[in-house]
């Protein structure tokens, strides 16, 4: 019997403190489509793959070389990004990743209110 794997979850101020750890920084994707983040833009480096475009093979493209690192992902409030790090599990694409709790709404309440909030 298989057993179903889950993305874990991660907190606003945890990704912030691992940010500010010695730790490797993590890869952020950023599921959000083009229009939100001409809204609100996440202040670290990240790698944009707009939910509209997941297929397995743009995902796989895109992540090329990078599968080694650990990926966070993140959308407006998280509900997106969780699908997307289910679907990388479940097509097993990414063995482990962290969805980003409350998205970039999250982000902006508790870390970095200069991000609008949408």
């Amino acid at each position: 019997m298989k057993f179903k794997n889950y993305p874990k979850s991660i907190n606003s101020q945890s990704l912030s403190d691992w940010f500010k750890s010695e730790k490797e920084d993590p890869i952020i994707i950023d599921v959000r489509e083009q229009s939100e983040l001409e809204i609100a833009f996440f202040p670290k480096e990240f790698l944009h793959i707009p939910i509209s475009k997941v297929s397995l093979e743009y995902v796989q493209e895109k992540l090329c070389g990078l599968l080694d690192r650990k990926i966070v992902v993140m959308c407006h409030a998280g509900i997106r990004s969780y699908n997307f790090c289910q679907w990388s599990l479940d097509n097993n694409i990414i063995g482990e990743i962290w969805n980003l709790e409350e998205g970039i709404d999250g982000w902006s309440r508790y870390i970095d209110p200069t991000i609008p909030r949408y």
